[in-house]
């Protein structure tokens, strides 16, 4: 899986002003007028990053459609599997008779995506809406029958059709997944798993 890729706040980081320097003679006065302003200085900063830290946070939880900004545990998951190929969930790889094309967990979760996007934008059921985004001049050069692809438009919207129930099942065990990581957590936490 790919990682999404993040945009305005969350693609620009932190930047924190650079402290006060020390310049002119060194007096004992001078030495703890520089203390105070250096001191205001590190409040004022940690303040400024604990705010922006704050909002970015809030963001993320946006970019993962995390609704309650509280969830903190959904964040972890989302970003575990986002981030960290051990958390990943990837179809296994069955017996090679011929080449077939591979459709992976991001694939999918894109299928399903684009067809709920036509469903809500159109009111479609889920054959319309696959028979739109193959056919629309916006989506056909992802979801439309490759060049060489011989079968009718209708048998590429069965095929599609078909992908569409995998992506349907992967993208309900992956919301499934924070509740069941939680229940392992739970038992991890009241030793029902020893070595």
């Amino acid at each position: 899986m790919a990682s999404k890729r993040y945009t305005g706040e969350l693609a620009t980081p932190i930047v924190c002003p650079a402290p006060p320097t020390f310049w002119g003679p060194v007096t004992d006065e001078r030495v703890k007028e520089f203390r105070r302003n250096y001191e205001c200085h590190q409040q004022e900063v940690e303040q400024s990053v604990a705010q922006q830290l704050s909002r970015k946070l809030s963001l993320l939880m946006k970019h993962f459609k995390i609704a309650d900004e509280n969830d903190t545990m959904a964040l972890v998951w989302a970003l575990a599997r986002e981030h960290v190929r051990g958390f990943q969930v990837v179809p296994e790889a069955g017996p090679k008779r011929r080449r077939k094309k591979e459709w992976h967990g991001e694939k999918l979760q894109m299928l399903y995506d684009a067809v709920q996007s036509a469903r809500k934008q159109h009111n479609y059921n889920d054959r319309q809406a696959l028979a739109f985004i193959s056919s629309n001049s916006l989506s056909a050069k992802t979801w439309g029958p490759r060049a060489n692809y011989k079968g009718s438009k209708k048998q590429w919207v069965e095929t599609l059709e078909s992908r569409l129930q995998d992506a349907k099942r992967y993208v309900a065990y992956i919301e499934s997944l924070p509740t069941l990581f939680e229940k392992i957590s739970a038992e991890v936490s009241l030793g029902k798993f020893r070595k």
